[in-house]
């Protein structure tokens, strides 16, 4: 069988064909790729949905002229966003980025009508500037009756996948992110909704990953030129995807580090954490494949190495990744540090002054903000230790200690970073796919076309089909220094502390 697997991020689209040899090895050939266009749509920035289903239905018709036909599809996406359907006209609205400024102020809002600590205990969820709560008080501000009647709210991933297959439904993964899901129930909170007078009528049925929701619609095949295709619901949240490629052994104690822009310190769990310990050091517990938890930590990450390098190719200076990754390498260590979560390098107009200026406030050495070597050091550096803080977060929260650390995505590439992670949290670090999301989507969809049976199968897959690294630490005595510096630095307790999501 042939699986077309779409995995949306936030700033590109790829696409995959994906299919199981009879050694049960799992084979990925990219076949599309494109950035996820933005538009300013009616006063906001705005995800471009129909400019991505469009790009997608374009290497659905490629490939069916080539005679290539995908027996089903399946879409990822980041969270939080959504468009609002309404099933009686069919009119789809333009879902509004996460970036956009419409949420600024609306924590305090929030807040006003329910504690914090009250809505981790009803969702097990932490404080989100941008959460899908948050977007929805925004927008019923705006469109005081934009709820009423016959609409309903579909994420990203969700929406794409009703576009294709004309049902309505939302996968948990990415429903129980939204601050209005309660996830021992697997179900909408009644008590959010109420509280925050939004329409039961208006959210959607939930289905679990690997739930084959509907076919592609028939008069859309015609177009495409394509056979009966399923559409198949992955982890649709992309770190949920991810967690189900980490190659973990049985008997192990591990936890994994997807990686991108931002890092998610990860754990999988059989129930939601503490709630006390979740809300005090603000981590998420959030919906996995096969009725798992997912409980994370968000980090800034190689956002801050994505700005910086913006910036350089303002002043003319391109620099490649692998590059800058070379640069950072022979540069000195240890030199200086930043506070990762540090609020001016949320938005900053240029990053490389930001952190610069950061580390001059901070009585700390500041190179010259065209040194990027020594700043994307400093970066790396940086990170390392923030990922170790959001570890021992994890550990302290759940009880348990991690005798091995996977990381997966695309920053499992740096492999300096990734002994930089080894050395700090003194344990075995270990890579797993660089597209784990894209492989976790895939290794779903075959579960429910048959091809798979069990969590433990598609782990044992993902490794014989894509190999990892080891990484052993060394120096831990000097990282266990820098820590203690960097959690000084930071202001920020082990015990908890402030959050900037």
């Amino acid at each position: 069988m042939r699986y077309l697997v779409v995995d949306a991020g936030s700033s590109n689209v790829k696409i995959y064909l994906a299919h199981l040899d009879a050694g049960k090895k799992l084979h990925m050939e990219e076949a599309g790729r494109f950035p996820t266009e933005k538009v300013f749509y009616l006063g906001h920035l705005s995800t471009d949905i129909f400019a991505i289903y469009g790009r997608i239905c374009s290497v659905i018709k490629s490939l069916a002229d080539r005679g290539i036909y995908v027996d089903s599809l399946g879409i990822d996406s980041w969270c939080s966003d959504y468009g609002i359907v309404d099933t009686v006209s069919g009119s789809v609205s333009m879902p509004v980025f996460y970036r956009d400024k419409r949420t600024d102020g609306y924590v305090d809002k929030v807040s006003q009508v329910m504690d914090y600590e009250e809505i981790c205990r009803l969702t097990a969820q932490r404080i989100l500037t941008d959460s899908t709560l948050c977007q929805l008080l925004a927008y019923k501000e705006e469109y005081p009756q934009g709820l009423s009647g016959s609409k309903k709210i579909l994420f990203i991933g969700d929406l794409l996948m009703y576009l294709f297959s004309g049902v309505i439904c939302s996968e948990v993964s990415v429903a129980s992110y939204s601050q209005l899901f309660n996830m021992e129930h697997e179900d909408w909170e009644k008590e959010m909704l109420g509280r925050f007078h939004i329409p039961e009528a208006a959210v959607p049925p939930v289905v679990r990953a690997g739930t084959r929701i509907g076919t592609v619609r028939p008069d859309l095949a015609t177009y495409l030129g394509i056979k009966k295709t399923y559409v198949t619901a992955p982890a649709v949240h992309d770190t949920a995807s991810a967690g189900v490629a980490v190659p973990a052994g049985e008997g192990e104690s591990w936890a994994f580090l997807a990686t991108g822009s931002w890092f998610l310190m990860s754990m999988e769990l059989d129930a939601p954490a503490d709630r006390k310990k979740s809300y005090r050091y603000q981590l998420s517990n959030t919906g996995m494949a096969f009725g798992k938890v997912l409980l994370k930590k968000n980090i800034t990450a190689m956002w801050l190495v994505q700005e910086c390098r913006r910036q350089w190719e303002r002043m003319g200076r391109h620099y490649t990744y692998p590059e800058l990754k070379d640069m950072a390498g022979q540069a000195e260590g240890f030199t200086a540090m930043v506070d990762t979560e540090y609020e001016g390098f949320r938005h900053p107009e240029n990053m490389a002054d930001e952190i610069c200026a950061y580390l001059r406030k901070t009585g700390q050495y500041a190179p010259r903000p065209e040194d990027a070597g020594k700043i994307v050091r400093i970066i790396y550096e940086s990170i390392a230790l923030q990922s170790v803080r959001a570890l021992k977060m994890l550990e302290d929260t759940t009880g348990k200690k991690v005798d091995v650390l996977y990381i997966v995505g695309g920053a499992n590439r740096i492999e300096i970073l990734n002994q930089y992670i080894a050395d700090a949290a003194g344990i075995c670090v270990r890579t797993g796919p660089s597209e784990a999301s894209a492989v976790g989507n895939a290794l779903l969809q075959a579960y429910a076309m048959g091809e798979t049976a069990s969590l433990k199968e598609m782990r044992e897959i993902a490794g014989n089909s894509f190999g990892t690294e080891e990484y052993r630490p060394v120096n831990t005595q000097k990282w266990q220094r820098q820590y203690k510096k960097y959690v000084e630095l930071s202001g920020q307790a082990d015990r908890g502390g402030r959050s900037y999501e």
